[in-house]
């Protein structure tokens, strides 16, 4: 099976030592370059499109988005030595 059949190309430019690392990083897994940055950025964008958890969900909103931490916490402090 052609992995990359109706795919886009890029070129992305690497320094020689990471090229060579990548290379002979996803040679040992038995693929290509090539194939394994794709699967990487699937497997990214895969993780980033999941749902959050019911625990993360129910901690999001805590803080309003305008808060400044910076001015919460000298409030806080002055708070604490005054």
């Amino acid at each position: 099976m052609d992995y990359f059949y109706g795919m886009s190309t890029i070129t992305i430019p690497l320094p020689e030592e990471d090229l060579t690392f990548l290379r002979a990083y996803s040679n040992a897994l038995g693929t290509s370059a090539e194939e394994f940055l794709a699967r990487q950025a699937r497997s990214l964008r895969e993780y980033l499109q999941r749902p959050l958890q019911p625990e993360v969900l129910a901690a999001s909103g805590i803080i309003s988005p305008g808060t400044s931490a910076k001015d919460t916490h000298c409030e806080h402090l002055d708070k604490k030595h005054s």
